[in-house]
C-alpha cells in the first residue's frame, strides 16, 4: 500500500506531482467552458497584505500604452486582468492578461504551466484545491510592472487540444508562438523586454519557444525546471521511493529493473504493455499516461528531451530557479545541472535556490523529511487555500525582472 500512495505523487510528469494523460483521455466537452465575460475590466488596488485574486470573465484589459517602464522589484501597483483568445491554426486558446492598471509601455511575461492536465493558473483536476501558483505569480509580477499572459495549452482548464492522431511536442511550442505573437503585438508591451518563463515541463516548452524565437525574447527563466530528461527524473524517483517503501534495497532494486527496461524499450520506438511491467496499480497509471498508444509520440519526445542540452544552445539571459523544498525537481542534480549547461563562454546566468520553496514555488515551513513523509498528502497541499509564494523566491524573480527591464 505505501508504494501505492508513493508512486501516485511521483512524477515531473504533470507539474504537479501525479501522473496523468497527455491528452488521450480528453473528449469534446470534457472541459470546462470559457468564462463569459463582464461588462468591464476588473481592477483590484494594490494591498501590502496582498489583494484578492482577480476574476478572469472579463474582458480584455484595455491597451494603454505611454513611456517605457521597467519591473520595479519594489513595486505594488493596481493591476486589471481579463480573458483573452489566441487563434493557434483552426483552434481557438483562452488565456488571462493581467498588467498595471496605469498607463506604460511594460515589460512582458509570458508563463508556461507545467504538463499534464495544470491549467493556467496551476490548478489540476488532479488535485482537488484551486489555490494555483500561476495565477499568484501572473498577478503578483504585474503588481511589479509588468504584462503577464498565461493560458490554457493543450488538454487542460478550457482547451481541448487537437484530435489525438495530431497530437505532438510542436503542439505546445505552436500555442507558445502564438501566445508570444501575442503579447509582443500589445502597444502597452515593451518589444525589446519580452521574457519567457516555463515552470516544471514547462521549461522544455520555454527551450523549444526560445529556439525559434530568436531575437523576439529578451530572456528565460527556468522555474522548478529539470535539468536531466524526465524519463531520468522519473525513474530517480520511483527508484528512490521503492526503497524507502521496500526497506530492502535488494527488493527495490529487483522491482526497478523490468521499470527501467520498459522505458528503455519505450524510447526505442517499441510499443510496451505497462501491465506487464510491474503489479502496483500506481505504477502502471504512471506508465500508461506516458506510453499510451495515443500520445506514444509526445511521451517519446518529453522523456527523451535532454533540458540542458538544449538550454546550452540559447544565447539569451537566463535565471534558473529552485526550491529546497522541491521533492520533485532536485536543486542539485536538476538546477545545478542546468545552470553549468547553460554557464559557458561569458553568458549571462542567475541561479537561485529559495530554501524554504516547494515545486509550484509556495512557502513550504517543514522540513523536507516531513514533506517526503507522505509525499501524495504534500502534492494535494500543493494549492491549498491561504498557501502564499515564497517570499524569497517571488523576490529573486522580480529582482531578475528588475535588473534586465531598465529603461536606457
Amino acid at each position: 500500500m505505501n508504494a501505492v500512495r508513493i508512486v501516485l505523487a511521483v512524477g515531473l510528469i504533470t507539474g504537479c506531482g501525479k501522473s496523468a494523460d497527455h491528452g488521450s483521455q480528453a473528449t469534446p466537452g470534457s472541459a470546462t467552458p470559457p468564462p463569459v465575460a463582464s461588462d468591464a475590466p476588473v481592477v483590484a488596488d494594490a494591498s501590502p497584505d496582498g489583494a484578492p485574486a482577480l476574476p478572469d470573465a472579463a474582458p480584455p484589459p484595455p491597451v494603454t500604452g505611454g513611456a517605457p517602464r521597467a519591473v520595479d522589484p519594489a513595486a505594488n501597483l493596481p493591476i486589471v486582468s481579463g480573458e483573452i483568445e489566441l487563434t493557434v491554426g483552426t483552434r481557438t486558446v483562452h488565456g488571462t492578461l493581467v498588467k498595471p492598471a496605469e498607463a506604460g509601455t511594460w515589460p512582458g511575461v509570458l508563463i508556461l504551466a507545467g504538463s499534464g492536465p495544470t491549467d493556467r493558473d496551476w490548478n489540476s483536476k488532479l488535485i482537488t484545491s484551486t489555490n494555483g501558483s500561476g495565477r499568484l505569480l501572473a498577478e503578483d509580477l504585474a503588481r511589479a510592472g509588468a504584462v503577464v499572459l498565461r493560458f490554457d495549452k493543450a488538454f487542460s482548464g478550457t482547451n481541448h487540444g487537437p484530435p489525438p492522431a495530431e497530437l505532438s511536442i510542436d503542439t505546445y511550442r505552436d500555442e507558445d508562438v502564438a501566445a508570444l505573437a501575442f503579447l509582443r503585438g500589445r502597444a502597452d508591451v515593451r518589444g525589446d523586454a519580452v521574457f519567457v518563463a516555463g515552470h516544471s515541463e514547462g521549461g522544455i516548452h520555454a527551450t523549444r519557444l526560445a529556439a525559434v524565437a530568436g531575437k523576439d525574447l529578451a530572456g528565460i527563466l527556468y522555474l522548478s525546471a529539470a535539468g536531466r530528461s524526465m524519463g531520468d527524473i522519473v525513474l530517480g524517483q520511483l527508484d528512490q521511493q521503492f526503497q524507502e517503501a521496500m526497506k530492502d534495497p535488494a527488493v527495490a532494486a529487483k522491482m526497478m529493473e523490468p521499470i527501467r527496461a520498459a522505458f528503455a524499450d519505450f524510447l526505442a520506438g517499441k510499443d510496451v504493455d505497462p501491465m506487464k511491467v510491474n503489479t502496483v496499480p500506481g505504477v502502471r497509471q504512471l506508465m500508461m499516461s506516458v506510453m499510451n498508444p495515443a500520445g506514444a509520440r509526445l511521451g517519446r519526445a518529453l522523456f527523451g528531451y535532454d533540458p540542458s542540452g538544449e538550454a546550452a544552445k540559447l544565447t539569451i539571459p537566463v535565471f534558473i530557479f529552485n526550491g529546497g523544498k522541491d521533492t520533485q525537481v532536485d536543486p542539485e542534480r536538476d538546477a545545478r545541472r542546468l545552470e553549468k549547461a547553460v554557464r559557458t563562454g561569458g553568458r549571462d546566468v542567475t541561479f537561485h535556490l529559495a530554501p524554504e520553496a516547494d515545486h509550484v514555488l509556495k512557502h513550504e515551513p517543514r522540513t523536507i523529511a516531513e514533506v517526503r513523509s507522505d509525499l501524495a498528502a504534500s502534492t494535494e497541499n500543493y494549492n491549498a487555500a491561504g498557501r502564499v509564494l515564497d517570499p524569497d523566491a517571488i523576490g529573486a524573480i522580480r529582482a531578475w525582472l528588475g535588473a534586465h527591464t531598465k529603461v536606457r
